[in-house]
């Protein structure tokens, strides 16, 4: 589910676009040691477990030279909160060398990809996948609007809701994320709905 939220993102990016650019998908773990440039929009999603971040997820985000890539993070979360993995995507993303100018976490619900009939969800909120994508292309608009350097709009540190210390990442398998997951999912009774910031 992260990777069609990826891809919906830089599809609805694309689309609002001024300009002809073209979009690739790609799996960060297949991305050791590949480098962006000033030119490049990136979009960068990790799946939310439990409220943390996939500890596979963030040693190959570290691998990755940003470049000063304008970004788009986002984290896909089934349970009731997301915890601190947004705030944790958007430092680790700026450590990276990308320049963040947008931030969302959406809810993804797990029991209806998987097809139980006792989800009335849907799969994905794309109402707010798409509402964010518009408004992250019209921000990367406005930023990149001059061909001078100089005199290019310098975006402002994103605020997103989270804390520091950062919590400690959890060492359990990816299995037993999922498990834990599904678990937390069923016991939710109430989502909360997607949020973003830019």
């Amino acid at each position: 589910m992260t990777r069609r939220l990826v891809s919906e993102m830089a599809s609805v990016i694309r689309e609002c676009s001024p300009e002809e650019i073209t979009t690739e998908c790609y799996d960060i773990r297949d991305m050791k040691d590949c480098g962006f440039g000033e030119e490049t929009i990136a979009v960068i999603a990790m799946p939310a477990y439990i409220g943390k971040l996939p500890l596979p997820g963030i040693e190959a985000l570290r691998t990755v030279n940003g470049g000063r890539a304008m970004t788009v993070t986002a984290v896909s979360y089934g349970g009731r909160s997301y915890g601190n993995a947004l705030f944790e995507l958007r430092d680790l993303a700026e450590e990276c060398g990308f320049t963040v100018i947008g931030a969302g976490a959406f809810a993804i619900s797990y029991m209806a990809v998987r097809g139980s009939a006792r989800s009335a969800a849907p799969a994905m909120d794309t109402v707010s996948v798409t509402e964010f994508g518009k408004a992250a292309a019209a921000k990367v608009r406005r930023l990149g609007g001059c061909e001078i350097e100089g005199l290019r709009i310098k975006p402002a540190p994103l605020e997103v809701k989270g804390r520091k210390p950062v919590h400690k990442i959890s060492r359990i398998s990816p299995k037993a994320a999922a498990i834990a997951q599904e678990l937390l999912e069923k016991l939710s009774f109430s989502r909360k709905n997607s949020e973003w910031f830019l």
